[in-house]
C-alpha cells in the first residue's frame, strides 16, 4: 500500500487567525492616523461652520468610517493595506456616520488623495 507524501494542509482556523492579526495591525495604525487628523468627527473638525448646519450637531460616540469606494462592500478580499487607508476613511460621530450610511450626504473629495484632500460635502436629494 502506497502512502501519499503530501503534507497535511494548514488548518483554516490558523490561516484566518494569522490574517486577522496582520489586518488588525494595519487597522490600528490607520485608525490612529485618522483620529489625529479628524478628531472626534471630521464634519466639525475639517469643514467650515457654514456646512455644519446642513447636517446638524454631532451626537454619540466617535466611529471609524470607510468612505466611498473604500466601503467594506467594495474592498472585500483586498489586502489590508488597500482596504484601510487614511485616504479612504475618517472619523465620524454616530449621528453623521448613520446619516452617511443612509446616503443622506456624500463627501466631495480631491481625486487621487481622497479623504486626505476632502473639499466638502454634498447633500443628497430626499
Amino acid at each position: 500500500m502506497a502512502f501519499s507524501t503530501n503534507p497535511k494542509p494548514e488548518p483554516r482556523k490558523r490561516i484566518k487567525a494569522r490574517q486577522s492579526r496582520a489586518e488588525a495591525a494595519v487597522k490600528k495604525a490607520v485608525r490612529a492616523q485618522c483620529v489625529l487628523r479628524d478628531g472626534y468627527c471630521l464634519i466639525t473638525s475639517r469643514l467650515p461652520r457654514s456646512l455644519w448646519s446642513l447636517l446638524g450637531p454631532c451626537a454619540g460616540d466617535s466611529q471609524w468610517a470607510h468612505i466611498g469606494r473604500h466601503r467594506r462592500c467594495f474592498t472585500r478580499g483586498l489586502a489590508p493595506e488597500e482596504r484601510h487607508t487614511t485616504a479612504g476613511s475618517g472619523m465620524l460621530c454616530d449621528k453623521h456616520h448613520d446619516a452617511y450610511d443612509a446616503h443622506e450626504f456624500d463627501f466631495e473629495l480631491d481625486e487621487g488623495i481622497g479623504m486626505d484632500g476632502m473639499i466638502g460635502i454634498k447633500r443628497r436629494a430626499a
